[in-house]
């Protein structure tokens, strides 16, 4: 059920109501100081709402206690002239008064005030208890990629302790109907990410920015994404690139538990390798057909065959990827990165293939419920969409996600 855009946002106790690419969800003012702490946005060329250039030289240090700024002994420069003092995060503008900042003696040595969406009334002003005038800085227009997919993997990230416990989640489809459905929903949303990534970046900038993000995992997606900007497709293939100074150009990895397969660099170098294979890979993989069929309820089986998924896994991992990647991380770049990418790009549906796709990573739990709902069997194996409607019910902040 397609959900109307709402321009409105409502804030109460830290936690927003904002607007998505469909529809409305649900996120937490500290994800957007996680966003500031990690810098997972562009700094170059930044202004002020009041038209003064900005340099981020230092974001502070994370106040994590309930009072006070959020980050503390940044540094910044507006127009050259270097100043510090601290950082407060808000959704929009018009907090800082309703918070009661200005009237605060613990804010007098803020030095800017960040928000995600632009003010309303930029004739506002914001200013400390001394009067003294606050730079703003408006987030949302130099994320690194949409604020829904930031939410989305910050519950993700949350959930990840959900998805190794064995009990069954209380919102599940209980059926077919409700599975095909819910996953539609996950479809759909993933397909207005990658349109906006194609208007932002072209063809070959998201298919490259998606690409290097999904080698991230869940965990390193940030600092790829920082990458992929830092290192557009263009620059890498014309330039050797000595993959260590790529790797130590972030600081933030995540390495713990991470094992030597799918370390961070060695994805990078994985990525190079296919550069320097198939530099042209992602005019390739938009050269891809897929078959465009309707469900048969009646006959799973054939649809898998009839959508000649086997024969498309193939050309993607040989063709496409130059066999570079196996196993279910072809399955996750295919449906995490190309069938969205691709539906948009030839705005042909192509939810079918999406659906009935073999599953990528994720955790075998997935596999036990889906069983244990009988909504798969050797008859109709587990698949893509039974594993995306699973993590849309996770999601759905009404409900509860695991059983007492």
């Amino acid at each position: 059920m397609k959900i109307e855009f709402l321009f409105l946002m409502r804030e109460e106790n830290g936690i927003a109501e904002a607007p998505g690419l469909y529809g409305t969800f649900s996120a937490e003012e500290k994800l957007v100081q996680k966003i500031w702490n990690n810098a997972e946005f562009k700094t170059e060329n930044i202004l002020t709402t009041d038209g003064k250039h900005l340099e981020i030289l230092d974001l502070g240090k994370w106040n994590l206690a309930d009072e006070g700024p959020d980050f503390k002994e940044a540094t910044i420069a507006i127009d050259g002239e270097r100043v510090s003092g601290d950082v407060e995060i808000h959704f929009e503008e018009k907090d800082w008064k309703k918070h009661g900042h200005s009237r605060d003696s613990a804010y007098a040595k803020v030095i800017l005030h960040v928000v995600l969406y632009p003010p309303k009334d930029k004739s506002e002003r914001v200013t400390s208890n001394r009067g003294n005038r606050i730079p703003t800085f408006v987030l949302l227009p130099h994320l690194l990629k949409s604020f829904e997919e930031f939410a989305e993997e910050d519950a993700m990230e949350k959930l990840s302790g959900i998805f190794n416990n064995r009990t069954l989640p209380n919102h599940f489809p209980g059926d077919w109907k409700d599975a095909r459905q819910w996953a539609k929903e996950r479809w759909t949303l993933k397909c207005m990410h990658a349109k906006k990534r194609i208007e932002t970046a072209g063809w070959e900038g998201a298919c490259h920015q998606w690409l290097l993000e999904v080698l991230g995992y869940r965990r390193n997606r940030s600092p790829m994404a920082r990458i992929s900007q830092i290192y557009p497709i263009e620059t890498w293939r014309s330039t050797s690139f000595n993959i260590e100074d790529v790797y130590r150009s972030q600081t933030d990895w995540k390495l713990k538990g991470c094992r030597p397969a799918n370390h961070p660099k060695k994805r990078l170098e994985q990525y190079d390798k296919l550069l320097n294979k198939n530099p042209g890979w992602p005019k390739l993989m938009g050269k891809m057909d897929f078959e465009q069929k309707s469900w048969n309820k009646q006959n799973y089986i054939s649809n898998r065959k009839s959508l000649n998924l086997k024969a498309r896994e193939i050309e993607f991992s040989k063709k496409v990827l130059g066999g570079v990647w196996g196993g279910t991380r072809v399955h996750t770049l295919m449906i995490d990165a190309c069938l969205p990418l691709w539906s948009v790009h030839h705005q042909v549906d192509i939810f079918e293939n999406w659906f009935y796709w073999s599953s990528g990573d994720i955790p075998e739990n997935f596999r036990i419920w889906s069983r244990e709902q009988t909504l798969s069997n050797r008859s109709h194996p587990f698949c893509n969409g039974l594993a995306q409607a699973i993590i849309y019910g996770m999601l759905q902040p009404e409900h509860s996600t695991s059983k007492s």
